[in-house]
């Protein structure tokens, strides 16, 4: 197993690599008790007076937004920031941390009830042609459909045979986009709470194209995560590896003072 030395001599600051959950748990404790530090769990939504309240931490947050970008601390799942000696980590867990936390020490009790619930997800995987709609509990496919419906490719001709062909290309999009809402809708609603939380996948414009038509992602808008799932080709072989993929961390390594 990779030791967290070794990332931090191979990652350079705002770059990240993705962590399993498994692995993560093992490789954190692993690193021992440095000669000093401390860790801060910041829940998703705005913390600047509760982060501000200590000031230690508030000047940290400012390197941290300079070394990884303020965009990756305002997140919609929260962050671990972890002062290891001179060396600086950032998890962005998959699913959000339920409250703030500040410690003296290193403490991953928080990391691990986070990562330990078994949260039923939504996950929907969609390119032009083809989709995939899945129910995750952990990292267990519990229910999925996966299917395609025809879409054109682009025509490079102009005039009025480019404009219909754009049409009919639009109409097929509409119904490969009202078969995916459908497939929502019969896969998440017999979930009496529906999903705790859904992940998206695929092409972001189709998806993007998607979600304005899709009236049943309204009631899901509030359990959408921003993150995107780097799927390219959605099917139902593809749903075997994603329950890992659920569970993934970002993680980035850097020096304080440097």
């Amino acid at each position: 197993m990779t030791s967290i030395k070794e990332f931090f001599s191979d990652v350079e600051d705002k770059s990240f690599v993705w962590i399993g959950r498994s692995k993560l748990l093992q490789m954190l404790p692993r690193a021992g008790e440095p000669k000093t530090s401390s860790c801060i769990y910041v829940r998703p939504g705005d913390n600047a007076e509760w982060i501000a309240s200590d000031e230690t931490w508030k000047d940290r947050w400012d390197i941290l937004a300079s070394k990884i970008g303020g965009e990756v601390l305002n997140n919609d799942t929260g962050v671990l920031c972890i002062q290891f000696d001179d060396y600086g980590i950032v998890v962005v867990p998959p699913f959000p941390l339920a409250q703030n936390r500040q410690y003296d020490h290193l403490n991953y009790d928080e990391l691990n009830k986070s990562l330990s619930l078994d949260y039923l997800v939504g996950v929907i995987l969609l390119r032009l042609g083809r989709f995939s709609v899945a129910i995750f509990k952990g990292t267990e496919l519990v229910a999925s459909k996966t299917d395609s419906r025809f879409v054109k490719g682009r025509h490079k001709k102009g005039g009025s045979s480019q404009r219909r062909f754009e049409r009919i290309r639009e109409g097929q999009s509409r119904k490969l986009f009202d078969k995916v809402c459908e497939t929502v809708g019969n896969t998440f609603e017999p979930y009496r709470q529906g999903p705790d939380y859904v992940l998206i996948g695929g092409d972001e414009i189709t998806i993007n194209n998607f979600l304005k038509v899709c009236p049943k992602i309204a009631a899901l808008k509030s359990k959408i995560l921003s993150r995107r799932l780097n799927i390219r080709d959605p099917k139902r072989d593809t749903l075997e590896h994603v329950g890992n993929l659920l569970w993934q961390s970002r993680v980035y390594f850097f020096h304080w003072n440097e």
